[in-house]
């Protein structure tokens, strides 16, 4: 699904990073799950796309120890808020940055790559998938997978406001079409 880009989402994600983790409901069973379907090994290297807060993170760094796991978000707030929960110190495999998908590349490619909670608010996923698609390396993978229905999603995002409000997530098939 293409839609014109709505220059106040970013806003509205940087004004709900410090409170994110508490609004929202991320189930570590279902997350658990998620990141085993990805059959990581240490020596992989990972994109998390659309980090926010760093949920995915604590799943990665449980197998990838040797590899490297690069987490972007383009709002600034979240990648604050993933760098104090995840001193570079304690967390040293695992880097965080600000930046936006469709300006984003990495020449040296990626293992995995993964939108967690995230592919909604892409204004043009197909492109997305695109770009996604050109950064995985050899037998790489590329997951969009969330732990809430598509229809909670959906009416979540509906209820949430203006700057969400059209950011849906397409049924299974679709997104499938678009790799």
């Amino acid at each position: 699904m293409t839609r014109p880009a709505n220059p106040r989402q970013k806003d509205f994600f940087d004004g709900l990073a410090r409170r994110w983790d508490s609004v929202t409901r991320h189930d570590p069973a279902k997350v658990g799950e998620i990141a085993d379907s990805l059959e990581l090994s240490p020596s992989h290297r990972v994109l998390d796309v659309g980090t926010g807060t760093g949920v995915m993170v604590p799943f990665y760094e449980r197998t990838v120890t040797q590899g490297g796991i690069v987490a972007i978000d383009y709002s600034e707030n979240m990648i604050e808020v993933c760098r104090e929960k995840f001193p570079a110190p304690e967390h040293p495999h695992t880097e965080f940055r600000v930046a936006d998908l469709y300006g984003f590349d990495d020449p040296d490619g990626f293992d995995r790559i993964v939108c967690y909670s995230c592919f909604p608010h892409f204004p043009d996923q197909p492109e997305a998938i695109s770009r996604l698609s050109r950064m995985l390396r050899p037998n790489g993978k590329l997951a969009v997978a969330h732990s809430s229905s598509r229809d909670t999603i959906n009416r979540v995002h509906t209820e949430a406001g203006e700057e969400v409000c059209m950011d849906f997530l397409p049924p299974a098939t679709e997104t499938a079409s678009m790799m």
